[in-house]
C-alpha cells in the first residue's frame, strides 16, 4: 500500500508516497480560499473592489465556533492569500473579520482532502520500515574533527562516508547545534561531494522568562531532514515525530522545527477544516471583562501541599492521567463554552486524542514504538492545556483556561476526600497528583475517585519507603524528594542529579549514594558507614576523568548585554573564538577558580574547594534521610 510520507509546495503541492521502498512524487494543482465577514456596508464596499480584480467570489454562510456568520468566499491561490489579506486588513482594520487566511499550506491540503501522513491500518501497527540514518558531526574550533553515523565514529573519508550514507537513506537526522551539520556540508561541496540543500537561520527567543535557542535548519533535496536537537525528536524518537505528524498533518520536518505548542495548534486547525468550521485570521475573543475582584480570584492555579518533611512507609502516589485535557473532555470546557456543556468544540477534537494517548499508555511496555508514540501524545496534550490560555492561540481564551484549572482544584479536593473515607491520609498534593499513606483499599480508592470524577487516574507508585525533603526554612519542599519503589528502582525530584547544571561528578555520587539505600525502611540505619566511605572516596577527587567536572550553563543574553561579569560571561568570552553564542544556547566548561570567575573549556586543574562544596550539598539529602531513620521510626498512620 502507498502511504505518504511528506508533502511539499504551494501553489503545486507535491506529495511524497513511499512505494516498495523507494519514494515516489505526485503533483496536485492547489487552490483554496479565505472567508471575510462584518456588515453588509464594508462588504458591499469589499464586493466592489473584487469586481475590479479576476478573483472569483460569492456570498456565503459559514460557522465559526461561535455560530453563523455571514460574508464573502474569495477563491484564491495560496500564494496570494498574504497579499489579499493584508490589503483587506489595511482598508478595513477590525471592521471586517478574516478567516483561514494564515493556515499552512501542507495542513490545509491533507485536511480538506482527509489524507495522511504515515497511515496505519490499526494502532497496534509498527512505523513504516523506512530507511534513516543519524549524522552527528563533532567539531573543535569550528573544524569539523569526526562524525558519528548511527553510533559509530569515523575519523577518515569523513566526507565520502556521509555523501554514501545521505545517498542511501530517506530520513536523515541530523545534529547542527552550533552548525555544524552546515560547516560539514558546504566543506563536502567545496571538495566534490555536492549534497543539494538549502539551510536555515538559528534563532532565540523568549517564552515564559526562559531564553531557548532553535539551530538552524537544514533541507536536502529528496530527503525528510529531522532535527536531532528538536524536543520532540530527543523525547521520542521517529516514532513520536511520526505519531505527531500523523496527529497534526505536518511534515515530520515540520514537526521536529517546531515547538510543542505550534504542533498543538496545527491539530486544532485540521479538526476545525474537517469539522468546516471558519479559524480566525486575527483573534479578538482573548477574554472576558472583568471587575478587579473577579480578575484577582479566577485563577489560582493547582493545589500544592507542601508535605511534612521526614520519611514515610508504604507510600502510594496516584496520578490523574491527561488530568486538564480530561476535564477540557468530559466538562466540555472549550472558548464558546466557558460554563462547560457535553461537548464543545475542543472536546471533540481532543477526545479522540486522550484515547489514543491513554491506549498507547496502556501498552507502552509492549514495545518502544508504543512507549514513544506515548510520550509524543503526552506531550501534545500538556500543551493543549497550556494553549486554552495562550491570547495568539486560534482557539484559545483566557477564561477557557480558568474554567480548567479552577475544575482540577475541585478534582483534587474530591479525591482527598474519598481518599480520607478510604482509610488513606494525604501526605502531599501536586496539582494532578497525590501521595497516600494508610491501610484502605487503593483499587477501591482508585475507581471511586475515577466514578466521582470522571477523570481516568491511575496508580503511578508504591514506594517502600519515600523521603520528602525539608526546604532552607524547614517547611516540606514540593518537589524535592526520593523514594524507593516496591519494584526497587528509584524516583527522585529535585535533586543535584536533575539539574542541567550538575556535573556528571555530583550525579555519579548521587547515583552510587541511591544505591547504598536500596534497601528496606529498617535496613537504613545499617548503612550510615556505607553512605561515609562513599562520601569519603568522592571529597578525594582522585580517579575521575576531567570531562566529570564539567558543568554546563545556560546563556540568557548576548556577551554584551551581561551587567554582571559572571561565570557564564566569562565562559562566553573564552568559548566565543570557537564557536557563535546566542541566548538559549548551552555551553560547558571546567571551573578552575570559582572565587575569580575562571572557568575554561578544557583543562588539567579544577578549583577542589567548589567541587568539594558541591557534593556536599549534594549528600545533605542522604544524610538527611540516615538522621530520621535513626529512630526506626517511620511517619504513617
Amino acid at each position: 500500500m502507498d502511504r505518504i510520507i511528506n508533502a511539499t509546495g504551494s501553489d503545486t503541492i507535491y506529495l511524497w508516497y513511499y512505494r516498495s521502498g523507494k519514494i515516489v512524487k505526485k503533483a496536485f494543482n492547489n487552490r483554496t480560499w479565505i472567508f471575510v465577514s462584518g456588515d453588509s456596508y464594508d462588504l458591499g464596499i469589499l464586493e466592489k473592489s473584487l469586481d475590479a480584480t479576476s478573483y472569483i467570489y460569492r456570498h456565503t454562510q459559514m460557522n465559526d465556533i461561535y455560530g453563523t456568520r455571514d460574508g464573502i468566499q474569495i477563491y484564491l491561490r495560496p500564494s496570494k492569500i498574504p497579499d489579499i489579506a493584508g490589503r483587506i486588513e489595511q482598508a478595513f482594520g477590525y471592521r471586517l473579520k478574516i478567516y483561514n487566511a494564515d493556515i499552512n499550506v501542507i495542513l490545509r491540503f491533507m485536511a480538506t482532502r482527509n489524507l495522511e501522513f504515515y497511515g496505519l491500518k490499526n494502532l497496534y501497527e509498527d512505523d513504516m520500515d523506512i530507511s534513516s540514518a543519524e549524522i552527528c558531526p563533532v567539531a573543535e574550533n569550528r573544524r569539523i574533527r569526526y562524525v558519528i553515523i548511527n553510533g559509530r565514529k569515523y575519523s577518515n573519508d569523513i566526507y565520502r562516508e556521509v555523501y554514501s550514507c545521505i545517498q542511501d537513506n530517506d530520513i536523515i537526522v541530523y545534529r547542527n547545534y552550533s552548525r555544524e551539520f552546515i560547516t560539514l556540508l558546504k566543506d563536502m561541496n567545496r571538495h566534490g561531494y555536492i549534497i543539494s540543500s538549502t539551510f536555515n537561520r538559528e534563532k532565540s527567543f523568549e517564552s515564559y522568562g526562559r531564553h531557548s535557542y532553535m539551530p538552524g535548519t537544514v533541507r536536502i533535496k529528496n530527503k525528510i531532514c529531522i532535527d536531532a536537537d528538536s524536543l520532540i525528536y530527543r523525547e521520542s524518537g521517529l516514532s513520536g515525530i511520526f505519531e505527531l505528524s500523523r496527529a497534526s498533518l505536518l511534515p515530520a520536518e515540520t514537526v521536529s522545527t517546531v515547538t510543542p505548542g505550534t504542533v498543538v495548534s496545527a491539530v486544532e486547525i485540521k479538526e476545525a477544516l474537517k469539522r468546516k468550521i471558519l479559524i480566525p485570521f486575527r483573534k479578538d475573543d482573548y477574554e472576558i471583562p472583568k471587575t478587579p475582584h473577579e480578575f484577582f480570584s479566577a485563577d489560582t492555579g493547582g493545589i500544592i501541599f507542601n508535605p511534612e518533611p521526614g520519611i514515610y512507609e508504604n507510600v502510594y502516589e496516584i496520578d490523574f492521567s491527561s488530568m486538564y485535557p480530561g476535564i477540557i473532555v468530559n466538562y466540555g470546557v472549550s472558548p464558546e463554552n466557558i460554563s462547560g456543556q457535553k461537548t464543545s468544540f475542543l472536546s471533540s477534537f481532543l477526545r479522540g486524542l486522550l484515547e489514543r494517548r491513554l491506549f498507547y499508555k496502556a501498552i507502552s511496555d509492549r514495545s518502544d514504538t508504543y512507549s514513544r508514540r506515548n510520550k509524543a501524545l503526552k506531550t501534545l496534550l500538556l500543551n493543549s492545556f497550556g494553549y486554552t490560555g495562550y491570547k495568539n492561540a486560534k482557539f484559545g481564551r483566557i477564561d477557557a483556561h480558568e474554567k480548567i484549572t479552577h475544575t482540577g482544584r475541585t478534582i483534587i479536593e474530591t479525591a482527598m476526600r474519598i481518599a480520607e473515607d478510604n482509610n488513606f491520609r494525604v501526605l502531599h498534593g501536586v496539582v494532578d497528583s497525590l501521595w497516600l499513606s494508610g491501610n484502605g483499599s487503593i483499587t477501591k480508592t482508585i475507581n471511586d475517585i475515577c466514578e466521582k470524577t470522571c477523570i481516568p487516574i491511575v496508580l503511578d507508585s508504591h514506594y517502600k519507603w519515600i523521603a520528602f525533603m525539608p526546604q532552607n526554612n524547614g517547611i516540606g519542599s514540593a518537589n524535592r524528594y526520593i523514594g524507593l519503589r516496591t519494584d526497587n528502582t528509584f524516583k527522585v525530584r529535585g535533586i543535584e542529579m536533575r539539574r542541567r547544571d550538575s556535573p556528571p561528578l555530583v550525579k555519579k555520587f548521587q547515583e552510587d549514594a541511591l544505591n547504598v539505600l536500596k534497601c528496606e525502611f529498617h535496613e537504613l540505619q545499617d548503612r550510615l558507614e556505607d553512605l561515609h566511605r562513599l562520601k569519603k572516596r568522592y571529597m578525594k577527587l582522585e580517579g575521575f576523568n576531567m570531562d566529570d567536572f564539567r558543568i554546563q550553563l545556560g546563556i540568557n543574553r548576548h556577551i554584551e548585554e551581561y551587567r554582571v561579569k559572571n561565570i557564564t560571561y566569562h565562559l562566553m568570552k573564552t568559548a566565543g573564538y570557537k564557536q557563535e553564542l546566542y541566548p538559549g544556547m548551552l555551553i560547558s566548561g571546567i571551573i578552575i577558580d570559582k572565587a575569580h570567575n575562571i572557568i575554561l573549556d578544557r583543562t588539567e586543574f579544577f578549583d577542589r574547594k567548589y567541587y568539594s562544596d558541591l557534593l556536599e550539598r549534594a549528600s545533605r539529602p542522604f544524610d538527611f534521610i540516615i538522621s530520621k531513620s535513626r529512630n526506626n521510626v517511620p511517619y504513617f498512620n
